[in-house]
């Protein structure tokens, strides 16, 4: 039997199918006006790949399918989802219960107009006077949040069913009613409403796209098992149990899952990982062989304060349109996507991009993108870059792809020396795990300017989110909101039913997806607040005696100190893919050159050393400039880097010692870009 992962992402989409033993990818276009398309193109081609006749076929020898999307996160980054309708607390209509005078959630989410604050004594034929305002706005969904409603929730339920009772929902002028009480058990009103209302403006997106899935995989192809949503939190769930804030950024999440389990693998408690894909880089740590957390986070710059990986991003990927400012080079925001794509794909697209550059400059073949799948058009690459890029700054051709490459290698650099300021950290003796569609051409040159010496590649980077959710466990995690003063002769009782209903709810939810709950663990989580601030203890038990073992295990000395959340996690560990180890062979990789190719980045003499990377063996070296050509991906290695592949595959990268090191210039505006982002 078969378990599948699939990850869209904004440009390519990406599969893994593992029957334990052996690992086949897939990889397509991403179909942005219908996602569903790109997840039944992955599938086929897996299946075509695995020798099956019909998808029908494969996914009657498939016990788990697990998919991350990036629907929630392209809807609230374009902007495209519907009009909100937000209901507060009177004097927080502006500031909504954050410390900032406007909320970044104003003018870009919900429009002031449609934020209504109310009494704490409310008259009925008052609030449907405000909610009739809100649906001649346009309002289609509605949010309830008010001040202090985690503790009380009444009065929001109450508005809620005020609201319902005169617009049910069978009426075509009804709008869905939701409250931030039901969305998000977090003891932070600004956090509350900022995923109550990111959770009603991506819902309906995200809806529709799994409802569309789930049936076709149901009623059309007959799958009748495991049909899993990722989730930001490490954690999967049915599409009936799945929120739209549950989804937001979980494949690059994954990626981070993935780079834990590989630094284990290889001993390594220090890793920078950095996924660099069609449309967006991104960069997270890990220290002491976990995931940093964040109890400060944001989500495309709206604060919350949920503990989240540490995680930062920025607009910048293959698709990444190049523009002439000024003197300057500039990249991104604005992305090509996989439609129309780079001026190279031959789609219609007219703005040169960053894969244009890395076309025109020789480190992308345009005859083997994609393993020869999609052909490229360098003359269009050449053209673009030079009447838009090139002679506009008076340059050549190849100045021009040198500037555009170094400034991408720069802006990535500024993302990991800004990391290093937030975590108050020198990350310099990290090792860096890149991976993503464009990690291999990005490696050495980020590293370089961060000052990193040691990088790994993965056989498997070109679908390293996939790879992540597959050696991820099945988990269900449960928040309940939950006040105990931990004082002298608190009663536990209670928590313990708690506990033990979130954790038989774990075990239920498995057994209602079609997976079986032996084995399963759980773990609990406890949110304290310590002198007005919030704290999360892991406990190594659910069950307490009295307050005092509760006070031991939690580590409380304070007197002012109270419970506020519950979080339980059930997790079921399923096979993961084999890591196979190799045995080492000869460090000569001679006999394996494919050729050379003239370049314009990255080497002296204007030559790159051909290889392709499926006929490199465990322990073979490639010094550089080497270009290492794989089916769904290319790895760069310049000068002054040498290569190595390890007994799994892998390739590990080392700086010579005496190369030279990158200008102190080049490594001032890495750092300069870090704190301006």
């Amino acid at each position: 039997m078969y378990s599948v992962d699939i990850d869209v992402g904004g440009t390519l989409t990406d599969g893994i199918f593992s029957d334990g033993r052996s690992v086949v990818c897939a990889k397509v276009d991403s179909t942005p006006h219908d996602l569903t398309v790109c997840l039944f193109e992955c599938l086929t081609q897996g299946a075509t790949q695995l020798g099956y006749s019909d998808l029908s076929s494969f996914l009657e020898h498939v016990e788990l399918l697990r998919w991350s999307t990036t629907i929630t996160s392209n809807v609230l980054a374009e902007l495209r989802g519907p009009k909100i309708g937000l209901i507060v607390t009177q004097g927080h209509e502006r500031d909504l219960y954050g410390e900032q005078r406007l909320s970044p959630i104003l003018s870009r989410i919900v429009d002031e107009k449609n934020i209504i604050g109310v009494e704490a004594a409310y008259a009925p034929e008052k609030l449907l006077a405000v909610v009739r305002s809100l649906l001649e706005n346009g309002v289609r969904r509605i949010c309830i949040s008010l001040q202090g409603a985690l503790q009380n929730p009444q009065h929001e339920q109450q508005i809620k069913q005020i609201i319902d009772e005169q617009y049910p929902d069978h009426y075509l002028g009804s709008a869905p009613v939701l409250t931030g009480s039901d969305i998000c058990q977090n003891t932070d009103d600004m956090t509350r409403t900022c995923y109550a209302v990111i959770n009603a403006y991506t819902h309906s997106a995200l809806a529709a796209t799994l409802f569309k899935a789930e049936d076709e995989l149901r009623y059309t192809q007959g799958y009748s098992r495991a049909f899993l949503i990722s989730h930001i939190n490490g954690g999967v769930a049915g599409v009936s149990k799945t929120r739209a804030i549950d989804t937001m950024e979980s494949g690059p999440i994954l990626g981070l899952y993935g780079t834990k389990y590989l630094a284990g693998v290889y001993g390594l408690k220090n890793v920078i990982a950095l996924d660099v894909g069609g449309t967006t880089a991104k960069v997270g740590v890990i220290q002491n062989g976990e995931p940093v957390y964040s109890q400060e986070s944001d989500l495309f710059g709206i604060p919350v304060r949920v503990s989240l990986p540490y995680l930062r991003s920025i607009a910048l990927g293959g698709g990444s349109v190049v523009k002439r400012v000024g003197d300057g080079i500039e990249l991104g925001p604005e992305s090509m996507g996989s439609f129309p794509g780079p001026v190279c794909y031959a789609l219609g697209g007219e703005k040169p991009t960053l894969t244009d550059a890395f076309v025109t400059a020789g480190l992308i073949d345009p005859e083997y993108f994609l393993g020869g799948s999609k052909h490229l058009d360098l003359e269009l690459a050449r053209e673009a870059i030079d009447a838009q890029v090139a002679r506009p700054g008076r340059m050549s051709i190849q100045e021009a792809c040198c500037a555009i490459v170094d400034r991408a290698y720069d802006m990535v650099a500024g993302m990991i020396v800004r990391a290093g300021k937030e975590l108050h950290r020198d990350l310099s003796d990290h090792v860096l795990f890149a991976y993503g569609g464009n990690g291999g051409l990005f490696a050495c040159g980020v590293a370089e300017r961060a000052g990193i010496g040691n990088i790994y590649l993965f056989g498997l980077g070109p679908v390293f989110s996939a790879f992540g959710s597959s050696v991820s466990d099945i988990s269900h995690v449960y928040e309940r909101s939950f006040h105990l003063p931990l004082r002298q002769g608190a009663d536990t009782s209670a928590l313990n039913r708690l506990t033990e209903e979130m954790r038989a709810a774990g075990i239920r939810d498995l057994l209602g997806e079609g997976i079986k709950p032996d084995g399963a663990e759980c773990s609990l989580e406890l949110e304290l607040a310590e002198a007005g601030r919030p704290r999360v203890v892991a406990c190594a038990q659910l069950h307490f005696s009295d307050q005092q073992e509760l006070r031991r295990q939690l580590g409380v000395t304070g007197k002012d100190v109270s419970l506020e959340l519950v979080r339980v996690r059930v997790k079921k560990a399923i096979a993961r893919p084999a890591m196979v180890r190799q045995a080492v062979a000869s460090k000569d990789s001679a006999g394996v050159v494919a050729g050379t190719r003239k370049i314009a980045y990255g080497s002296g003499d204007g030559n790159a050393s051909l290889y392709k990377w499926e006929s490199l063996q465990p322990g073979q070296q490639v010094r550089g400039c080497a270009i290492l050509e794989a089916q769904n991906s290319t790895y760069f290695v310049p000068e002054g880097w040498t290569l190595q592949i390890d007994a799994y595959g892998n390739a590990q990268l080392k700086r010579d010692a005496d190369a030279t090191p990158r200008s102190a210039a080049s490594l001032e505006e890495s750092r300069s870009y870090g704190k301006q982002r």
